[in-house]
């Protein structure tokens, strides 16, 4: 009944069976010889190589457990699973082993059919290895993978990706026989790849479970480690955002999009936008812009450059509207006529050429210099222009029959700079024989000579209020001078290079100054207080011109472009109103919330427009520093109340009649009880005193502070006040009885504020130790302390519907928290001072910040910071480079 072996078939068999473990397959294959063959049968070669050998025999088998198995997905979730079985190593293909406890149910239907028919085989529980518990499985044979056609087809289209699969695994193995160390886990590229790598294994329904697990925690310690790197990019940002705000824009936003969103980048982000003046970087010329021009209407922008050009660009989009060629040589300068309609241009073709703005066409040529022409300025009557040369002359020529009508000598070197007075009689120069001159266009004589610069004067600007002559010199500084006198009234210092050109503003209030130290720096024309330097220029900053709005600058460098500038740049604020001279100490709204007011160390109160920021009313001028003031809460009730450095404490209403006025100690507060008839204060004195609204008559004063007493508040009720002191502490007080009920102790530094839950249950005060507390109204425990202010919490408010608290510090940054939590909810601003008040409005989206940096604004309490790095990215025109991206540790591949 047996089996007969021609001679040499069982050695053919032998050899095709290859290993030891081919012993299940060769009891299948001569089953299938014993039924081929018959019994007592002879096996030839012949019948054994048309059964296909031991691999055909594989393959029916794996055919037949396929059948058997009738899976709802087919076989191609049967070779899905059998891929977790199969590796590649270099060029090979091999089997491996799996534990089985990382099959899943549907994945060990399959696996153990396979082992029934053994095509795969499972050890027994560990093999015997120490620590090995677990059952594995793998390949009974190779012949599995390279002769049954299905599978083999399989591993073909997917070699790559099993290759990739196997350097994970190794990756994973290595991890484990590290115990896991965190020194083996995956970083920065090769975590990348590894998730891209997982991800498409994942897809493909073969992914390892260990090297899913080291990937987890690989990104887990990544994501700490890019919250890091957000933290520290933003506390950079922060810090550098008004030197640096395009970079700290650049790093804020690489910190939010391939880091981490992290308040402190949110923070970043705010501070630097807060503080980034770029509007527009045109980049239409091909070398150095020398000089600009704003149109007098506004809506262009005039440039003159070293590529033989000079341009009319559209000032909104920076878009080139014309070209105007010269020979071929630099163009030195270039200025608008006053009714918009035609341009001058100048160079070292030593003419003045007049253009149609509109059409771009030549309209007149101005003769008459000898050498280079250096710059160009039409009068304001539009009747001449006027030009300065290095041959030492200024000239005039009609602007309508290009007549030359006067040559001005007297210069002892190149004249560089030239304007003209405001009422077009007069013109300065300013020379390399370190003078500037005004001469008398009636007589042609030098009327003053502005001496006082210790190098080379270019530039030149008369102040629209004709009172002011300005000019930048070698010898790095600017000078004002009395236009009338020639006595110097400002020395403007700062600049670190040569000061080549100064522009005006508007209302003669202010004077901007461009530099080779590559920045524009604006201050003012009264006291020279910096009021901004402008950094975005990478080489010398050539011209510079005023919109005649006076909301903006426009530049242009050496770098080969022109930049717009806004000179009130808009962070996240929804509204900002900024007009001060000083640090405002409070903001207000209005009971109606359409208008703003604001007390500052100006002297004034100023009130403006919620909608816009603009201002309504001209400022109330005072005395004295103004600490506080505060609207009537009442509908349709316009009354102000304010207080000043000089104890002076005044009712007022909308017309500015003085209805109630008092003078004693110092008032650092005011506020108006809810239902309108009483004011408190709080003084030097370290009294909280009531007064009726309407007559000022005292009604109460409640004693028992120990030093000033700074921000007071009044219960929702209107029957108690908190008042917080220097003392360290804050009291609370029945106003009905006029007596104390509890004293609030636990800050370490002054109390600044307070403020009272709208169910009066609870208070929140925040003081100099950088933190804000929660208290019981009732028992005066403290629930809990907030922290996260890096610096000096001035200013805490609650929300009328009860849910959030918001505060502002010394850090600049204004926060909301939750009042059930306590935790920080969001940073919703970033001022460029200290945050000296905050007030929400009365739906509780809004909030009212007052700052040192001279401005209130109005935020949204519920930040949308898509939009937010939506508008950062519109404020940059750049992108980090390699060596600022290896400083702060962001991947370069970002790049």
């Amino acid at each position: 009944m047996g089996l007969t072996f021609a001679p040499g078939v069982v050695d053919i068999i032998v050899d095709d069976a290859g290993t030891d473990d081919a012993l299940p397959l060769l009891a299948y294959l001569l089953q299938e010889l014993y039924f081929a063959s018959g019994p007592g049968g002879t096996v030839t070669e012949e019948l054994y190589r048309d059964l296909g050998g031991v691999a055909g025999a594989l393959a029916r088998q794996a055919d037949h457990t396929v059948y058997a198995l009738d899976h709802p997905d087919g076989i191609a979730f049967v070779l899905r699973v059998l891929l977790r079985f199969i590796t590649v190593q270099g060029q090979e293909v091999a089997r491996k082993r799996v534990p089985l406890s990382e099959l899943t149910d549907r994945e060990r239907c399959v696996v153990d059919a396979f082992v029934d028919a053994r095509l795969l085989m499972s050890d027994a529980a560990g093999d015997g290895i120490p620590g090995q518990e677990e059952p594995y499985a793998q390949v009974t044979h190779e012949a599995l993978f390279r002769q049954w056609a299905p599978l083999r087809q399989e591993v073909e289209s997917r070699v790559d990706q099993l290759r990739e699969r196997a350097e994970l695994e190794r990756w994973a193995e290595d991890w484990e026989r590290s115990g896991r160390s965190d020194d083996y886990l995956l970083t920065g590229e090769r975590l990348t790849l590894a998730r891209r790598r997982l991800t498409a294994l994942e897809e493909s329904g073969i992914a390892p479970e260990p090297v899913r697990v080291l990937v987890q925690c690989s990104q887990r310690r990544d994501l700490a480690f890019l919250r890091r790197v957000s933290d520290s990019i933003g506390q950079y940002a922060l810090g550098s955002a008004e030197t640096h705000p395009e970079r700290a824009i650049l790093l804020s936003l690489a910190a939010l999009g391939e880091c981490a969103p992290t308040p402190s980048a949110r923070r970043g982000l705010m501070a630097a936008l807060a503080a980034s003046h770029l509007r527009t970087r045109v980049d239409a010329h091909t070398d150095t812009v020398r000089h600009i021009a704003w149109s007098p209407d506004g809506r262009r922008l005039a440039t003159a450059s070293r590529d033989g050009s000079a341009r009319v660009l559209d000032a909104r989009s920076g878009q080139s509207l014309l070209v105007l060629p010269s020979d071929g040589t630099m163009v030195e300068s270039v200025s608008w006529s006053p009714d918009s309609a035609y341009v001058a241009t100048a160079g070292r073709e030593r003419v003045v050429r007049l253009w149609d703005a509109e059409s771009g066409v030549p309209v007149r040529l101005l003769t008459g210099a000898t050498d280079i022409v250096r710059q160009v300025a039409w009068s304001p009557d539009g009747v001449c222009v006027a030009a300065s040369s290095k041959d030492t002359v200024v000239r005039v020529w009609e602007a309508g029959t290009g007549r030359l009508v006067q040559e001005l000598s007297g210069h002892r070197d190149d004249v560089w700079g030239v304007t003209w007075s405001p009422d077009s009689t007069r013109l300065a120069s300013a020379s390399h024989d370190q003078t500037a001159r005004v001469w008398d266009l009636a007589t042609g004589a030098a009327a003053l000579v502005l001496q006082g610069h210790t190098d080379f004067v270019e530039g030149v600007a008369w102040s629209p209020d004709g009172l002011s002559i300005a000019t930048g010199s070698g010898d790095h500084t600017a000078r004002v001078w009395d236009a009338r006198t020639g006595a110097l009234r400002l020395l403007l210092r700062g600049h670190t290079d040569y000061v080549w050109n100064l522009a005006w503003s508007p209302d003669s209030r202010a004077l901007a100054s461009a530099s080779s130290d590559h920045t524009v720096r604006l201050v003012s024309a009264q006291d020279a207080k910096v009021l901004a330097v402008l950094r975005g220029h990478t080489d010398t900053v050539w011209g510079v011109t005023w919109s005649p709005s006076g909301t903006q600058l426009a530049t242009s460098s050496t770098d080969g472009t022109a930049i717009v500038w806004d000179l009130r740049p808009r962070g996240a604020e929804v509204v900002a109103a900024d007009g001060h001279r000083g640090p405002v100490n409070q903001a207000s709204w209005s009971a109606d919330e359409q208008r703003i007011a604001t007390a500052c160390d100006d002297a004034t109160v100023r009130c403006w427009s919620s909608e816009d920021g603009a201002p309504v009313t001209e400022p109330l001028r005072l005395d004295d520093r103004v600490w506080s003031v505060a609207w009537s809460p009442l509908p349709g009730d316009s009354r102000l109340a304010l207080s000043t450095n000089d104890g002076l404490f005044r009712v007022l209403d909308d017309t500015g009649t003085v209805l109630v006025e008092q003078r004693g100690e110092v008032v650092e507060s005011c506020v108006w009880s809810p239902d309108g008839r009483r004011i408190a204060t709080g003084g030097h004195d370290g009294t909280v005193r009531v007064r009726e609204a309407d007559t000022g008559t005292e009604l109460t004063v409640l004693t028992g502070h120990q030093d000033w007493v700074g921000r007071i508040a009044w219960s929702p009720g209107g029957r108690y006040l908190a008042s917080a002191s220097d003392d360290r502490t804050c009291r609370l007080w029945d106003v009905a009885e006029s007596r104390q009920l509890t004293v609030l102790r636990g800050h370490d530094n002054y109390v600044d504020d307070v403020a009272w839950s709208p169910d009066e249950q609870r208070i929140v005060t925040a003081s100099g130790d950088w933190t804000m507390a929660v208290w019981e109204t009732t028992t005066g425990r403290r629930i809990d302390v907030l922290k996260g202010h890096e610096g000096r919490v001035r200013c805490v408010a609650w929300s009328p519907d009860g849910r959030f608290l918001a505060s502002g510090s010394d850090d600049r940054t204004v926060r909301v928290w939750s009042a059930d939590t306590f935790e920080e909810a969001a940073v919703v601003g970033v001022h460029q001072d200290k945050v000296s008040s905050v007030v929400w409005s009365r739906d509780s989206t809004r909030l009212l910040t007052a700052s040192f940096d001279g401005t209130a604004r109005v935020w949204s309490a519920t930040p949308d910071y898509d939009r937010l790095e939506a508008h950062a990215r519109g404020r940059v025109f750049r992108t980090l480079d390699a060596d600022e991206r290896r400083r702060h540790l962001l991947p370069l591949a970002g790049a």
